[in-house]
């Protein structure tokens, strides 16, 4: 027996496994991790065909994905403070058309019930207001200092109320006796100004390619404005009668007064743009709104001939309330705008607002541009979209290589940034 036991412990035991190909001995288990073999499942041709779609479908998503994020990357994040102005110009053309309805409707003119810029302005800061105060409140966490900012730029934030206030009021009040788009075509003078004040006061750096691009923009405003020493005095058609004054004087007035409000557009994008990232964008808004509206209720009350008119009509109530909203979400997208990009190359996205406004007067007045305002508007179209390619490859390149692209005497005027960071 003692053999037999010898014997039966000399054999090597075995673990069948179930649909096991080879047994595994207990010797060769004894060094041995184990693991389950994952099952094998044989696929139908059907089935391999639909996975193989799958894969391709897979395939086509992941492809356009890549193709979102390259345009993310080399085209919309190089430049998202330009894509923030040119959405904003358009809330503000929104509002700018409902501004010249309600100060050019012709019976309420003939009913002396006409809205002044002044009474549009109380309307609308008070609704923007109200609106900041809701968004500061809400989002308190991330707002430091609601309502008023921290202490040390709250000098500027009154100060980029007031300049905002001539800004706007020079544009109101230029609308009054000209037409939509001559009246934004006098603000394009403000893409230069700001460009020379934030050379000057900034000490940022300006290209050649950007101060080109700028240059040939104003090229074509003048097409579009055709200044009547150079293309003589056009004929005015039922339509231009419509939208605007055929008086000399109000119109010469309305000029000066919407350049004055070129100025304090200007000395905004400075100011915000010196401001930076010390206070919210909704802060700036915020302090615009209330001082317009404590300046626009004072000169109500103050000045002889200006009474508050109550609207009185559905059509005004639903104007002023475009007003209100359309006025918040401009500056809101105008401030993030300029905080994201330099003052001189984003005051150049300005010139879209001439798109806007040739189409409202196309639309509401049937005043169509004549030959010179399309060249005019191919003008400036393609040098600003020229101005952001240009940036956009240069941008690309300094991400390549460090040394710097654009600061070298050939291809820019040697500016250096202003440090807009926290003083300690």
């Amino acid at each position: 027996m003692e053999k037999d036991k010898k014997m039966n412990q000399s054999v090597p035991k075995t673990i069948e496994r179930e649909n096991a190909a080879h047994p595994l001995t207990l010797r060769e288990m004894s060094g041995t991790n184990l693991q389950q073999a994952p099952a094998v499942r044989l696929t139908s041709p059907k089935e391999t065909n639909n996975n193989e779609d799958a894969e391709d479908e897979d395939f086509t998503i992941d492809d356009d994905e890549t193709t979102l994020q390259r345009i993310s990357k080399d085209y919309l994040k190089p430049n998202i403070g330009l894509v923030l102005l040119t959405v904003s110009y358009f809330f503000n053309s929104a509002m700018v058309v409902s501004t010249k309805v309600l100060e050019n409707d012709p019976e309420d003119i003939a009913n002396d019930r006409q809205i002044k810029p002044l009474q549009i302005l109380l309307v609308r800061m008070v609704i923007t207001y109200i609106g900041t105060l809701i968004y500061m409140y809400i989002n308190k966490s991330t707002i430091p200092n609601v309502p008023f900012g921290k202490p040390e730029v709250r000098k500027w934030l009154i100060l980029r109320g007031c300049t905002g206030f001539f800004g706007v009021f020079g544009m109101y009040y230029s609308l009054m006796y000209l037409t939509i788009s001559d009246a934004v075509l006098i603000t394009f003078l403000s893409p230069s100004l700001t460009i020379f004040l934030s050379w000057v006061i900034l000490r940022e750096r300006f290209t050649k390619v950007e101060a080109l691009g700028s240059l040939i923009s104003l090229m074509g405003v003048v097409l579009i404005v055709r200044p009547s020493f150079l293309f003589g005095t056009p004929e005015m058609t039922d339509s231009s009668r419509i939208v605007e004054s055929s008086d000399p004087k109000s119109r010469l007035v309305a000029t000066l007064v919407g350049l004055w409000g070129v100025l304090g557009m200007s000395c905004v994008y400075i100011i915000i743009r010196y401001i930076g990232k010390r206070a919210h964008a909704i802060m700036s808004v915020s302090y615009f709104s209330l001082i317009t509206a404590i300046v626009s209720f004072i000169g109500i009350n103050t000045i002889p001939s200006m009474k508050f008119q109550i609207p009185h009509s559905r059509k005004q109530w639903i104007l002023f309330g475009n007003l209100g909203v359309s006025g918040f979400i401009f500056q809101l997208l105008l401030t993030l705008g300029i905080q994201r990009e330099r003052a001189g190359r984003g005051s150049l996205m300005a010139y879209t607002q001439l798109l806007y406004a040739v189409f409202w007067d196309v639309t509401l007045y049937k005043h169509w541009p004549n030959v010179w305002s399309w060249v005019g508007m191919i003008v400036i179209i393609s040098a600003t979209l020229w101005v952001i390619r240009i940036r956009a490859a240069n941008s690309e390149a300094m991400n390549k290589d460090p040394a710097p692209v654009i600061d070298d005497e050939e291809n820019s005027i040697p500016l250096t940034d202003f440090d807009v960071s926290d003083p300690k």
